[in-house]
Order: structure tokens, then C-alpha cells, then sequence
């Protein structure tokens, strides 16, 4: 019997930052205390890993039944998660009934970490498809959206928002004909009435009212569905930049294009859709349920019994001379106007299962990882410094998107093929960080930033004030995100 039959939606509380919490007797009655060993053949080496949680294949000893187990440690740099923990094993249990979400088996617990056995998701996260094939066909791509909105529509239902739906978090069953959800370490429950602000998500997929440090919706999960479709049907994140602030800046003003090289046969009702879904007000975009009913996904027509992929050929891609001819802006409060898109590189990633990113590569290309519980660090977090003993692994890990781009990239260093991840250097700022980082006194009225472009081929990390660069006289290549800050949120400027 399951250690959740015993359990009911009464059973959950919601806290006031969002977290969910279970009834402490009916936590106490699913937390094993007793070593995962006396009941499973634990395997030693993670097929997944991140900072803070790795992931074990474990075998039954009785009936031989495997599972994936996500080990978690309950402190990170000194603070103590088990609040954030017990919030993810809630968030299972709430979902227990849904065959979209990856189901929960049992939860074991020692002093120093918990072990949640989850279902087994054979083929993995659908990021390895990318990594494998770059782009989904039209129909996979319908088909991997239809069962990743029908797992978020079960969680709407019950007022949670995933808050990381991205290819990483979508696992496979080993046909590849279902697809789950996974990793609920940074969901929150929305309640009516309730204002959570928390700048928290992967950043290429982050909504812009939470960069705006605006109330957490459930809204927010639908302009990562907008994202979700864009990189699985051209391979390629809309919204990367060559920095941090630049990938924030395009994201605050919707600057969205569709270059034919890369949306060669996709249909206009799939344009439609994700210009549906990437709309910047919250209010203005679908609903999970509509989302569902929308022609594109509602349409039976070429959906494949499993999701596969579809390589780029030579001439799909095009010249790099290539204009850009479906330039699209839906900034509809600024109407900010955008003029080519920036980026050279597509999707990558690794191998994993089970909401937990491997460090594995191939062809030398690097890759880009995610980890787990809300701590991957291309994630838009609340400022954190790096622990010095980090490993240099750890700091290759979790490389950024980028995507396709219509003219020679800025920086002699900077990757100039599609498909290759550029650098980045953990960790990443956070944007309530960027505000300090640019603008030390950021509680003064901002000032209007000057124009920069900068000569160097290093990198450019000085200080910016009042709009001016305080080691030379020399001007900055990207546009600096510039942040105002008040008693309750942080603006982009």
C-alpha cells in the first residue's frame, strides 16, 4: 500500500511565502527513518548530480522493482531547506493522482539529508532529445506540450505554480511515448488574496513580472510554456543574450523573432501559439485550459505515438548573411520596437533523470546543466555567494542559452556556430544583485543611463553609476539592466 493513501488535500496547509506543509503526523508517517539500505540496492554512482542533490537508480531487494532516489541535502551554505524539502514532498502527495506529474513511491530521512524515491522515468529528461536530435518535428513537439499543459493543469487546478517548467524538469518514459513532470523544489502555492514576491525560475525561461519582482502567478508558468515551445521546435532559446542583463532586457521587452532559417516548416498556428503565450502582461495570456484548447495542440492531425526528434540539415540553417524577416515586438505597455535578435548558440544540454542534470559532454561542445530544488545556477535566485571550495566541475556546470542571431557576435572570444554554448562564469548574479552591481546607490532616484561601448577584450566588470563606467572612459557592448529599487519591489529600469 502507498505510504500517500493515508493522505488528503486537508492534510496540506499553504503557508504565507507559498510553501505547502504537511500535517506533522502524516509527515511523520511517510519520513522513513530507518537506512534506504535495508530496503534497497542503492547504486554508488549518481547517473544525475547538481550542487546541492544527486540522483541514484535504486533496486528493491525483494521484488526487484527500480526507482530513481533524489538525495537532498538539508543545508546549503548554512542554511537549513527542510522547510523547502517537505514542500516538494507535499507537492508530490497533492499530485499523487495525476499520471502526468512523476509519482512519489516513499521519502527516507537522516540528519543530514532526505532520499525521495520517485517512478523510474527510463527515457529521461526530454533535454537529452534536444542534446541528441537539436529540435523536435512539429507533431512531438504538440504532442511533448499536450502532456507537459495536462500535468500543469493539474497543478492550476490546485493552485500551484511549477515556476521551472523547462525541458530538464520533462522526463520520458522509455518509448517516449509519455511525458511527466518533475522537480518541484522552487513551486509555490498562489492563493487568492495572497502576494508572494520571490525572483525565482531558470533564467532564459523566467516570466518578466518576476524579474519586475511582481506577485508570483500562476501566469508565470504559461510564458514558460511559450519558451518550452520555441526551443523544442527550432532548438534555440528566444530570449538569450550575450550577458545576464541582456538576456533580463530582452525578456522585459518581449523581443521575440521567428528567423525562417529556424522555423523553416513550422506552421503559423505554432507561431501563434507561443505569440499567445510570450505575451507580457500576465493578464494577456492564456490560460492552461485554453492553451489546451487551442487549435494547434486541440488539432489530431500528424501527432506521433512517441516524441522524437529532427536534426537540422545544412541548408535549414541558412548563411549568416541571412535576414531576419518575421521580426516581432509584444511589448504592449512600452512598445518597445526591436530590430534583428541577439545570440549565436542553440540549446544544449546533458544527459539526466529525474529532475537532476548529469556533467556529462560530447564533441567537445559545452553543455548546459540545470540542478535541483531551485539552485541551478543559469536559475534567478536571491543573491548568493559561491562557496570557495566549489569545485572546478561545479563551475562548468549549468552553462546558458543562447540563441540564433543574424549578424558577427561582438566579442573576438564569442562563439560565432550554431549549437555551441558560450561561457559563463557561476555564479550568476542575481537581478536584486545587478541592482547593487550597477548602481550602488540604487535607492536614489535612477538617472538615465549614457550610451557605452567597450574596447576591451576582457571582461567588463566594474561598477556602473549614475549611468557612468568608473574604471574608463570606454563604453559597455551590451545595454546595462538598471534596477529601482522600493520597500517592496525591484523595477526594471
Amino acid at each position: 500500500m502507498s505510504v500517500l493513501s493515508g493522505i488528503c488535500k486537508a492534510d496540506i496547509k499553504t503557508a504565507s511565502d507559498g510553501l505547502l506543509e504537511l500535517a506533522e503526523e502524516k509527515l511523520r508517517s511517510i519520513m522513513r527513518s530507518d537506512p534506504i539500505t535495508d530496503t534497497y540496492h542503492v547504486e554508488q554512482t549518481p547517473f544525475a548530480r547538481g550542487k546541492f542533490a544527486s540522483v541514484r537508480k535504486i533496486r528493491h531487494l525483494v521484488s526487484g522493482e527500480e526507482y530513481a532516489a533524489k538525495f537532498i541535502r538539508k543545508r546549503r551554505r548554512a542554511a537549513d531547506t527542510t522547510r523547502e524539502i517537505h514542500h516538494e514532498v507535499a507537492v508530490l502527495a497533492l499530485c499523487a493522482d495525476c499520471t502526468r506529474v512523476v509519482r512519489l513511491h516513499e521519502v527516507y530521512e537522516t540528519r543530514s539529508e532526505v532520499a525521495i524515491v520517485l517512478e523510474l522515468c527510463a527515457g529521461g529528461e526530454l533535454q537529452r532529445l534536444l542534446d541528441e536530435e537539436e529540435r523536435l518535428t512539429e507533431g512531438a513537439a504538440r504532442r511533448a506540450l499536450r502532456h507537459a499543459l495536462e500535468g500543469l493543469a493539474h497543478l492550476h487546478a490546485r493552485r500551484v505554480a511549477h515556476l521551472d517548467l523547462k525541458p530538464q524538469n520533462l522526463l520520458l518514459s522509455a518509448g517516449g511515448e509519455e511525458l511527466v513532470i518533475c522537480d518541484f523544489g522552487i513551486s509555490r502555492a498562489i492563493q487568492p488574496g495572497a502576494h508572494v514576491r520571490e525572483i525565482l525560475g531558470t533564467r532564459d525561461y523566467v516570466a518578466p513580472e518576476i524579474l519586475s519582482y511582481e506577485p508570483l502567478s500562476l501566469a508565470a508558468d504559461i510564458w514558460s510554456v511559450g519558451v518550452l515551445a520555441y526551443v523544442l521546435l527550432s532548438g534555440y532559446s528566444p530570449f538569450a543574450g550575450d550577458t545576464k542583463q541582456e538576456t533580463y532586457l530582452n525578456i522585459a521587452q518581449c523581443q521575440l523573432s521567428f528567423p525562417p532559417e529556424l522555423f523553416r516548416g513550422v506552421s503559423q498556428r505554432a507561431v501563434q501559439f507561443i505569440r499567445e503565450t510570450l505575451v507580457v502582461d500576465p493578464k494577456g495570456r492564456l490560460t492552461v485550459e485554453e492553451c489546451l484548447e487551442h487549435p494547434w495542440l486541440k488539432d489530431d492531425a500528424d501527432i506521433p505515438r512517441a516524441i522524437v526528434g529532427l536534426g537540422f540539415g545544412a541548408s535549414e540553417l541558412g548563411s549568416d548573411g541571412d535576414d531576419v524577416t518575421d521580426d516581432v515586438t509584444c511589448h504592449p505597455r512600452d512598445e518597445v520596437h526591436v530590430n534583428g535578435i541577439n545570440g549565436v548558440n542553440g540549446i544544449n544540454g546533458v544527459n539526466g533523470i529525474n529532475g537532476v542534470n548529469g556533467v556529462n559532454g560530447h564533441n567537445g561542445v559545452s553543455k548546459c546543466n540545470g540542478t535541483t530544488n531551485g539552485t541551478h545556477e543559469d536559475k534567478v535566485a536571491e543573491p548568493d555567494a559561491a562557496a570557495p571550495s566549489e569545485s572546478r566541475e561545479e563551475e562548468e556546470r549549468d552553462k546558458p542559452l543562447k540563441h540564433a542571431r543574424d549578424a558577427s557576435p561582438p566579442f573576438p572570444d564569442a562563439p560565432s556556430t550554431p549549437k555551441v554554448s558560450r561561457k559563463s562564469h557561476p555564479p550568476p548574479p542575481s537581478v536584486l544583485a545587478l541592482c547593487k552591481k550597477f548602481q550602488p546607490d540604487y535607492e536614489k532616484p535612477a538617472k538615465l543611463p549614457h550610451a557605452h561601448a567597450h574596447a576591451h577584450t576582457h571582461a567588463h566588470t566594474h561598477a556602473h553609476a549614475h549611468g557612468e563606467c568608473g574604471a574608463c572612459a570606454c563604453a559597455c557592448p551590451a545595454p546595462c539592466l538598471r534596477m529601482r529599487a522600493t520597500q517592496d519591489r525591484a523595477v526594471l529600469c
